[in-house]
């Protein structure tokens, strides 16, 4: 009773505390729900339509993509830039997918697995035309081909063997294929559902023709707008004002962006750097001096890291770089055989070069040739073989035949000098090549190589006769040291910490030797900044961390040799530019629109084409081939101008007219000649062409009224 008691004294207390406590679960429940979606959120590289793209999804797609490439672009190695662009690929077909299955899903179009399926037996996309499903003799898609590798593939799947990496990938590249084609086909069936919308008639077809067979020929006076002086024209705010509210749309952006400021230190080879270099390259060019054959000049060369390797070959002039290509032969800088050309540096590629002509021959450009392997168990036995092959050879007995007994086809072979002269060559390949080239038509000729194989070659034919050179050349590229990098990170890491602000920053830049630039509307989308290598660090800088006039921390980018600092000046919505920061862009516009009405107001009494050249500032010229299918280009404004063309096609032969307003000027014309093309009218052809040419503007636009009604949001510069 005591301890019931003792309850009922503190009832309000427990109560209070199971209470505390409660709350204390449920929030935590909706914290760690929260933190959550937080995660959820750091892991999203973009959204379309409502859904979140999560980076596992983002990636796996760009790996596929990748797979692409290597096997159907035959491209194993990618740059920075490569990459950068297949990540767009796959982005922007990731969306472009999706927002055609969600219109196709609402009208209930679908691609059947039956429908791929006949699509692979076909063989009926690019995509399956790639050499892993290629029939061998005939280079095109072989079913039976792909059934093979999958039924392999499968087999080793099933037997719990380990799959080889290259059947991994080619099984990961025909799943790409299979839901491409999916896709394919689902946007083929939307847009020919489309198309049936988009109709033609024999009356538009037959003005589609007439616009581009009939052609005019014209002398054409053009007053362009620097024919009126700056201060003839004037533009008011209220102008601006209102111009910028008559054409608003014209600045409408659809994602938001960034202006920002910067300077940029590409770090390059300083004079100590230089004269290093130049040292350097006059140790190596005594060393190649003194080379006394090709083998000590080919060690020379590889001694010293040449960018241009040696092979101890005959190559044609042009096969070599130009700056050694210049100095073969002509005029008195020509280099003689046996000669070493002094070091010298070429702008253009930022490398000092030296090099030793080692022969000059005369050889014919094309062999054709055969061979036959010698195969033995050991070298002595491979020698005699060789020895009684070579021997029934030389003595008229059949080469082909001799190959058969050998189980060796023996066919006639074309070399030519394109094959060989731009490869680095080992020496047996180079033993090869020396030895076809230097050998009579007819002759048989054994080559032992290095690892004690041996080929029986014989030499059918040679064509084409051409002069070649032995050459061999150090090339080095100029570059900065670290020293010289470490100077210049110094200085400018310095120069930050004494202005920390944007206005200091610009105030002191150039007595300091650098240059503030202005960066505008940077989106997000962008893998760089100005062009730099590595720069993503910077952009997600920008959009994620900074604040407006903020500097950032020195970036070390481009390809090891820039040193880059951002400062943002401005953030500009989604939605409309601001009038401000077009206003000059408009002011500039509404000016060339006032000269071209006063060009015009000046001279609407001119009347003759004779006239109208005597107008000061005037250029004259005769432009051929115009039709009213195209604008017309004049040279003297430098601009394409519909409004000629669609002038001259109402201008009969012999007539002025004039003056015509243009983009870029004013223009007045005489027609010299019409005539008619040769090409033959034909109705059903061209109303077909009429339909497509609406279809394909239809399309894209509704395919970017899609994108925008999806709020597409690009968030991949988190990541990538």
């Amino acid at each position: 009773m005591a301890v019931l008691q003792k309850i009922r004294n503190r009832g309000v207390l427990l109560v209070s505390a199971i209470a505390i406590a409660l709350f204390l679960f449920v929030i935590g429940d909706l914290l760690r729900g929260g933190e959550g979606l937080m995660n959820q959120a750091k892991q999203t590289v973009g959204e379309v339509g409502g859904t979140s793209v999560s980076i596992q999804d983002y990636q796996s797609l760009f790996e596929e993509f990748q797979i692409w490439q290597e096997i159907a672009q035959q491209k194993t190695s990618s740059s920075e830039d490569d990459n950068n662009q297949l990540k767009d690929m796959a982005w922007q077909t990731y969306v472009q997918n999706k927002l055609i299955e969600a219109e196709c899903e609402k009208l209930g179009l679908t691609v059947t697995d039956a429908e791929v399926a006949d699509m692979i037996r076909l063989g009926a996309s690019p995509l399956l035309q790639v050499p892993v499903f290629a029939n061998q003799q005939t280079g095109r898609f072989d079913y039976a081909q792909l059934n093979m590798f999958l039924t392999e593939y499968q087999k080793l799947k099933d037997g719990g063997q380990q799959v080889p990496e290259t059947y991994e990938k080619i099984y990961k590249y025909y799943m790409f294929a299979q839901k491409q084609m999916r896709s394919q086909a689902l946007a083929g069936k939307y847009q020919a559902l489309l198309s049936g919308c988009i109709l033609s008639n024999p009356v538009e077809a037959k003005m589609a023709f007439d616009a581009r067979s009939e052609e005019s020929d014209i002398l054409l006076v053009s007053l362009p707008l620097s024919a009126v002086a700056d201060d003839k024209v004037s533009v008011s705010d209220d102008e601006v004002k209102a111009k910028y509210n008559a054409d608003k749309e014209k600045y409408r952006q659809y994602v938001e962006t960034r202006d920002a400021k910067m300077i940029d230190v590409a770090v390059t080879a300083s004079e100590a750097d230089r004269k290093a270099l130049e040292e350097d390259m006059q140790e190596i060019y005594k060393a190649l001096a003194a080379a006394t054959d090709a083998t000590e000049a080919g060690n020379v060369v590889r001694q010293n890291a040449s960018l241009y390797p040696y092979s101890d070959t005959q190559k044609e002039k042009d096969a070599f770089p130009q700056m050694i290509a210049s100095h073969l032969d002509g005029d008195s800088t020509a280099v003689a055989v046996g000669q070493t050309a002094k070091p010298t540096y070429d702008a253009m590629t930022n490398t000092y070069c030296t090099f030793k002509v080692l022969a000059k021959v005369t050889e014919p450009d094309s062999v054709l040739f055969r061979q036959l392997a010698v195969v033995a168990n050991d070298e002595k036995e491979a020698d005699s073989k060789a020895d009684s092959i070579f021997s029934a050879l030389s003595t008229g007995a059949d080469f082909k035949a001799m190959a058969k007994k050998y189980n060796q086809q023996g066919d006639s072979t074309w070399i030519t000098s394109a094959q060989y002269q731009n490869a680095a060559l080992d020496a047996d390949n180079a033993a090869f090549v020396n030895a076809l080239y230097s050998m009579n038509r007819g002759e048989v000729r054994k080559l032992k190589f290095s690892n004690g194989n041996t080929v029986i070659l014989k030499v059918e034919d040679q064509r084409h006769p051409v002069t070649k050179y032995n050459v061999a050349a150090i090339i080095k590229e100029l570059r900065f040291s670290d020293d010289t990098y470490s100077s210049e990170y110094n200085k400018f890491s310095s120069f930050i910490a004494a202005n920390p602000t944007l206005e200091q920053m610009e105030a002191n830049a150039e007595k300091n030797g650098y240059a503030v630039r202005p960066i505008s509307d940077l989106n997000s989308a962008q893998h760089n900044i100005s062009g730099i290598h590595n720069t993503r660090d910077a952009v997600k800088w920008l959009f994620d961390d900074a604040k407006v006039n903020g500097i950032s921390q020195l970036y070390e980018c481009g390809d090891n040799d820039h040193l880059l600092v951002v400062a943002l000046t401005g953030i500009n919505p989604e939605g409309y530019t601001s009038e401000t920061k077009v206003a000059e862009s408009i002011k500039q516009e509404l000016i060339n629109e006032k000269k071209i009405e006063k060009l015009i107001a000046d001279n609407k009494s001119v009347k003759s084409i004779d006239d109208a050249k005597q107008i000061e500032g005037a250029v004259a010229d005769t432009v051929r081939h115009i039709t009213f299918a195209a604008p017309t280009f004049v040279s003297a404004t430098m601009s394409s101008e519909p409004a000629i063309s669609s002038t001259v096609s109402k201008t009969a032969k012999g007539q002025f007219a004039g003056p015509v307003k243009g983009t870029n000027g004013v223009y007045m014309f005489q027609v010299l000649d019409k005539k008619q093309t040769e090409e033959k009218y034909d109705e059903k052809g061209e109303v077909a062409q009429a339909a497509n040419s609406n279809f394909r503007y239809v399309s894209q636009s509704l395919l970017n009224d899609l994108y925008m009604k999806a709020n597409v949001k690009d968030l991949r510069y988190k990541f990538f």
